[in-house]
């Protein structure tokens, strides 16, 4: 089930905004890679991170992939997301054992790192790949996507990203939202934005009490003070058919293939970002290794 998304600018034009609850994506990402509880933060906050910025700089047939490492025990965050609001992503250690603060809460920054960068790569049809990078700046994921998009992208921006995790380690809530200047908005416009988002409730706390993507902008700015210019669904990008990976396979060198048939009779593919497997037994491979063949001839 696809979760909502807003997008809205405010009603003196100074700032556009996007919100989302993510529970459902978020959900659904923990249960398919079986991510450990801090795990599943970890990853539900990449991918509302990256939802949201996707939805700010993207169009049309355009898409971003995500690389965060910091160098921390999760490893490597990857999320891809596109203008259509599909998203998905990995982290490398997803049953990462539980890592506390001395407050006794989910060290996030901890598990991320920080002796890292946040690579976002920006495809567009028919045109060479953007790469745009910068430094970690807390591993809190929220910050260094904020910190990403006044560098690299030079749009003074604020992003907050939230998961709440039940006590039986499953995802309770999730949402995040997105906040950028426009070129109009005055000094003191953006000094009352700081003071607002430093005094706004916990987004864990909004979203528990059934705060809508409205809602949590209406907190930001007041109530009746942002216009709604898009809603739209966001969920988890649809797993590629087998057919899609054996067109992968087919791009491999012909010993490669070979060596499947002839040392393992067979060859079993997992999905990274889906963790779903895929058998291909000796007689399709032979049918990939023919085509190859056919297509080097």
């Amino acid at each position: 089930m696809a979760d909502q998304f807003i997008k809205a600018i405010t009603k003196n034009n100074d700032f556009r905004a996007f919100a989302v609850n993510g529970t459902n994506l978020v959900r659904e990402a923990a249960q398919t890679h079986d991510t450990s509880r801090i795990a599943s933060v970890v990853l539900g906050r990449g991918l509302l991170a990256s939802t949201l910025m996707a939805q700010a700089v993207l169009k049309g047939e355009e898409r971003l992939s995500i690389q965060l490492n910091g160098r921390g025990p999760i490893g490597n965050v990857v999320v891809e997301a596109d203008a259509k609001g599909s998203v998905r992503g990995y982290v490398t250690n997803p049953q990462l054992d539980v890592i506390l603060n001395d407050a006794g809460q989910l060290d996030v920054a901890q598990a991320v790192g920080h002796n890292g960068v946040l690579q976002v790569t920006k495809f567009a049809p028919y045109a060479n790949p953007y790469i745009g990078q910068s430094q970690l700046v807390s591993g809190e994921i929220g910050d260094d996507f904020t910190y990403y998009l006044a560098q690299s992208e030079q749009i003074p921006s604020a992003i907050g990203v939230s998961v709440y995790m039940n006590e039986d380690d499953t995802v309770g809530v999730a949402g995040g939202f997105l906040v950028q200047a426009l070129p109009g908005a005055s000094d003191a416009s953006i000094d009352q934005l700081e003071k607002a988002l430093a005094n706004m409730r916990p987004l864990s706390d909004m979203l528990s009490d059934g705060y809508t993507p409205l809602d949590i902008l209406e907190e930001i700015f007041g109530k009746g003070e942002v216009n709604i210019l898009q809603t739209a669904g966001v969920g988890l990008a649809a797993e590629p058919p087998k057919s899609a990976y054996a067109k992968m396979l087919a791009t491999l060198p012909a010993e490669e293939i070979k060596a499947m048939i002839d040392e393992d009779d067979g060859a079993e593919v997992v999905g990274k970002f889906s963790g779903k497997r895929y058998f291909f037994t000796a007689t399709e491979l032979r049918e990939i290794l023919k085509q190859i063949e056919e297509n080097n001839a």
